[in-house]
Formats: structure tokens, C-alpha cells, sequence
């Protein structure tokens, strides 16, 4: 049995050059998730560092930042080795200041607790987080559900 002649191999060829039909899947463009929080350090902190993991594992093409409403470092010592252990840095990125231009700049804001209510933030989803220096277990518990939750919704968002 004899394989393709020179003409079936060219025209097949000629097939793979064409440019792709608008049909075809593009690649989506980066999402950007933006979590605020009271002081920017802790729970938006947290949050941004375990999302960044999530999305990292799913290859999924996000941007994810932290602000604080008015920032400062809030970190105990025992929170911050509980962290290390888990892989956490909340202070991987410099704490910033949420500005309204975040916002806007961002396709999904989360706003913790009453950062919520900070100008800006009016059409944030809010969430709502025990404070993780007090109640450890907890906090990680609610968070370890959101975040997972929330990395599957953005992997379903339309291109």
C-alpha cells in the first residue's frame, strides 16, 4: 500500500498555513481579581496568596492583587508561622492602599468585612471572614471554601 503522493501531502499541508477561522478558541484575556480589606496585611493578603495559588493550578490567566482601606501591618508573630507553614506569605507584595482606580481597574473586587462600606467598594462582593490572629481555624475554614469556589467561577467566565 503506497502513502500520500506529493499532491495530497502539499494540499494537506496548505490545510495547516491557513489562518484559523474566527471561530476558533482564542485565549482569554487576563482577569483581574482585587481583594480589600481593612488593612490590607491579613485577610485580603491571605486571600490574594492562596487565590494565586489556586488559578497557578488551574493555569488559569489571572492577575490577583490586595489593598487595605487604611494600610498597616497586622500580622502577630503566631499568625505569621502559622502562615509560613501553609506556604503563605501575606507580605509577598508591599501593602497598598486601595484606591478607586483599583477598582475600575479590576473585573472582580472582593471586599472583606467593613471595607465594604469604604468608598469605592459600592459594588464589591462582600465577604465576610473571622479575623485569622483570634480565631485561626476558623478563618482558614471559611476561606480554604471560598477561594476554591471562587477559582472555579473565574474559570467559567467567557472568554
Amino acid at each position: 500500500m503506497r502513502g500520500p503522493n506529493r499532491r495530497q501531502l502539499l494540499a494537506g499541508l496548505s490545510v495547516l498555513a491557513l489562518p484559523s477561522p474566527g471561530w476558533a478558541a482564542k485565549p482569554c484575556r487576563v482577569t483581574r481579581v482585587l481583594f480589600v480589606c481593612p488593612m490590607g496585611s491579613v485577610k485580603s493578603a491571605i486571600a490574594r496568596e492562596k487565590l494565586r495559588k489556586e488559578v497557578k493550578a488551574r493555569g488559569l490567566p489571572v492577575i490577583v492583587q490586595s489593598r487595605g482601606v487604611t494600610p498597616a501591618n497586622d500580622i502577630s508573630p503566631g499568625l505569621a508561622a502559622r502562615l509560613k507553614e501553609e506556604g503563605i506569605n501575606p507580605l509577598a507584595d508591599p501593602i497598598g492602599r486601595f484606591t478607586k482606580a483599583d477598582a475600575e481597574r479590576s473585573d472582580v473586587v472582593i471586599a472583606f468585612d467593613e471595607a465594604a462600606s469604604a468608598p469605592g467598594l459600592e459594588h464589591a462582593q462582600k465577604w465576610h471572614s473571622p479575623p485569622w490572629n483570634d480565631d485561626y481555624a476558623h478563618a482558614k475554614a471559611v476561606m480554604d471554601s471560598r477561594i476554591p469556589a471562587l477559582a472555579k467561577e473565574l474559570a467559567n467566565r467567557p472568554c
